[in-house]
């Protein structure tokens, strides 16, 4: 009988190439990772993995085995939910991930209105950056990731994992109060905002990403004068006049200060947010309650001196 398990962790060595890693990824010992290794290929009866160097290779019959565990480790997921129905919808502890402002306008009014709706639910709430969350998601340190659409998403049609449409989040302009582009009700990516100086977040960051892509599609590369990821800083930056940005409109909801105006953008950048939990798994009742906050999120005023706030 083969322990399912130890037919995770094979998964989790076929992803992560060497033993170490995969160790990181499980939050356990390499010793424990051989040694688990070692008594599932007694378990099936043939060699599993064939070492090269420091990395871990699968065998045929590794190979054999995983194609069934798609449809294994789904069904248990299934098997899972079909449980938590039959005990009157209590089903302990659900973990769940996002970013930061996922946090805060989206899972924490989630889970506000579930406390009424669905009081035999019990939710853990643990911030988790996109670049993490499928590895968080794939090791069962998550049972469910808000997360958004970059490199780090698992592909589409992925066996392992399960991907619902969140929201399209786009992004929008913060000005200073005094600044000219502020009279405007909408303005122009191109021609609005190509020759002002930008406040942005570090390369390799999301954010950074998304919005430089957005720009570059628009025929220009933004001037970035000041490098900062935390958005307290940045509306401080624009606040004292030093330059503008454009921010997912996630991260400046709840924004009430006097000096800066937000705009919305014609050709801005935009990023869908999703929810991601392994296959066979539901997302249900947090999924509808998710979307429901994120149809509360508000818009940019339209006003010619309107104050986000």
């Amino acid at each position: 009988m083969i322990d399912v398990r130890r037919l995770q962790l094979l998964q989790a060595l076929d992803h992560h190439h060497t033993v170490a890693a995969t160790a990181e990824a499980l939050n356990v010992t390499p010793s424990a990772v051989s040694q688990q290794l070692s008594v599932l290929a007694k378990e099936a009866g043939v060699p599993l993995v064939e070492r090269k160097g420091r990395r871990f290779l699968l065998t045929g019959a590794a190979r054999v085995l995983l194609q069934r565990a798609h449809v294994i480790f789904a069904e248990m997921e299934r098997a899972t939910a079909d449980l938590a129905e039959y005990a009157d919808g209590d089903r302990g502890v659900i973990r769940v991930g996002s970013f930061s402002t996922g946090i805060s306008d989206l899972i924490a009014p989630a889970l506000a209105r579930l406390r009424s709706s669905h009081p035999g639910w019990s939710f853990e709430v643990v911030q988790a950056e996109p670049e993490e969350s499928t590895e968080m998601v794939r090791s069962g340190r998550l049972d469910v990731a808000l997360t958004m659409s970059t490199a780090d998403l698992p592909a589409h049609g992925d066996p392992d994992f399960r991907t619902d449409p969140v929201m399209v989040e786009l992004f929008d302009a913060i000005l200073p109060y005094q600044h000219p582009l502020a009279a405007h009700t909408s303005l122009d990516l191109a021609a609005d905002l190509a020759d002002q100086d930008w406040i942005m977040s570090a390369p390799g960051t999301a954010w950074h990403s998304c919005v430089t892509a957005a720009c570059n599609q628009a025929g220009f590369q933004p001037r970035v004068v000041h490098t900062v990821d935390d958005f307290s800083a940045v509306f401080a930056l624009v606040q004292a006049g030093l330059g503008v940005a454009l921010m997912p409109r996630l991260a400046w909801t709840g924004l009430n200060t006097p000096q800066i105006v937000v705009r919305g953008v014609r050709e801005t950048a935009r990023r869908h947010i999703v929810s991601l939990c392994r296959a066979g798994a539901s997302p249900e009742p947090l999924l509808a309650a998710v979307r429901e906050a994120a149809s509360k999120v508000p818009v940019p005023s339209v006003g010619p001196f309107a104050i986000a706030g």
